[in-house]
């Protein structure tokens, strides 16, 4: 019995995840202003709108990036810490315009090697970091440009890295895993 409520949960949670809506594992996940996960975890799932942290040799991976961006910062001590920017704010989770300070508040001051920018390159135009499209409610939001250097601009500004530091992958379509 016990193994047929495993497979039921496991059924809700690929769903839930496939669906592109919040993970069903983290369901008591802090909300905005908290990391999703802590440190001392060594895999964790980062959905939209969340940002989360492994330590070092951790695994973060991202589900059903389709028209998201992920941002994973690499730590020097090999730690990491990430977030899921989604185009669409999903209810009670980070907006795109938030993403980058959490994760800059969850950074801290610790020293970063680099930052790895991933997704749907294509569906984004850099000024989504600075205003999400939620917060358009007078002039309609700027189209996507697939800017990949805009993009990496913004965010090595809005995280406060050398542009060196900041990589931009369009790789839409799937799970990332970093």
């Amino acid at each position: 019995m016990a193994r047929a409520g495993l497979a039921v949960g496991a059924a809700m949670v690929l769903a839930v995840c496939t669906a592109g809506g919040a993970d069903a594992a983290q369901a008591g996940a802090p909300s905005p202003g908290q990391p999703a996960v802590s440190a001392a975890a060594t895999a964790v799932r980062i959905t939209e709108g969340e940002v989360g942290e492994v330590g070092p040799r951790g695994t973060i991976t991202y589900p059903s990036v389709t028209s998201c961006l992920v941002v994973t910062v690499l730590l020097r001590d090999g730690g990491k810490v990430g977030g899921h920017a989604s185009l669409f704010q999903v209810p009670g989770k980070y907006s795109s315009d938030e993403i980058l300070p959490a994760i800059r508040r969850a950074v801290g001051h610790r020293p970063v090697q680099a930052v790895d920018v991933s997704g749907a390159v294509g569906a984004w135009n850099p000024s989504y970091f600075r205003k999400s499209i939620e917060r358009y409610t007078d002039t309609a939001p700027p189209g996507p440009t697939g800017d990949a250097q805009g993009i990496g601009d913004a965010v090595a500004r809005l995280l406060g890295q050398p542009r060196g530091k900041v990589t931009v992958q369009d790789l839409p379509d799937g799970d990332i895993t970093r």
